[in-house]
């Protein structure tokens, strides 16, 4: 698999306006939702299709449908941010969660589980922020249990350490997003990034 970055002028566009420490909260919701559909756009295209019939208002038409379900599996709370977009182009996605937060030495627990069944089907793990790789590694380890067809981790920017991490030890993981930053800081948050993206998006500064 492969490391996905778009390359798309909207999408620049919007994540400059992302960074800036000016913009409000419900203008950081309004540009996680237009760079969530330019995400999961790129995402969603090597979905497997099915041939089907539908009648039109003048006669029979072949076309295609999704050949499976797909799994969305937001890591709590930031990927909050990324489920709205999903869904919008896919409503009939099935939906679990991974409830993952940091302790004090940065190693990650989970406070909440919901994992619908992922075996042979397609799984988007969102979540903004690709840091550490802490959390995404976790949340991959879990699901590969379950045998899915494709794991795919999307995010809105993505640090080389945590991207390096996850390509390293998920080699069949693709991992979709706008922008790799220059490195962590001191702190593990990406630099120049977005600052704190969970506080930023639920307004919690």
């Amino acid at each position: 698999m492969a490391l996905h970055i778009i390359n798309h002028p909207i999408a620049e566009h919007v994540l400059t306006n992302l960074r800036d420490r000016k913009t409000t909260q419900a203008e950081y919701h309004t540009l996680c939702r237009r760079i969530g559909t330019i995400l999961f756009t790129k995402a969603f295209e090597n979905l497997a299709l099915e041939s089907t019939t539908v009648t039109t208002p003048l006669c029979n038409c072949e076309g295609k449908i999704l050949a499976s379900d797909v799994v969305l599996i937001p890591i709590l709370r930031a990927g909050f941010a990324l489920l709205t977009p999903a869904l919008e182009l896919l409503p009939d996605a099935i939906v679990g969660y991974f409830g993952l937060q940091r302790n004090g030495e940065a190693k990650v627990e989970c406070y909440y589980q919901k994992l619908p069944p992922v075996t042979d089907m397609d799984v988007f793990i969102l979540d903004p922020m690709l840091a550490t790789g802490n959390s995404a590694h976790f949340a991959i380890r879990m699901l590969q249990n379950f045998q899915p067809k494709s794991i795919n981790f999307v995010s809105i920017l993505g640090a080389p350490e945590g991207i390096r991490r996850i390509m390293d030890e998920f080699p069949l993981v693709n991992i979709f997003t706008i922008a790799m930053d220059k490195e962590l800081n001191e702190k593990n948050f990406i630099v120049p990034g977005l600052g704190d993206f969970g506080d930023r998006f639920h307004g919690t500064l």
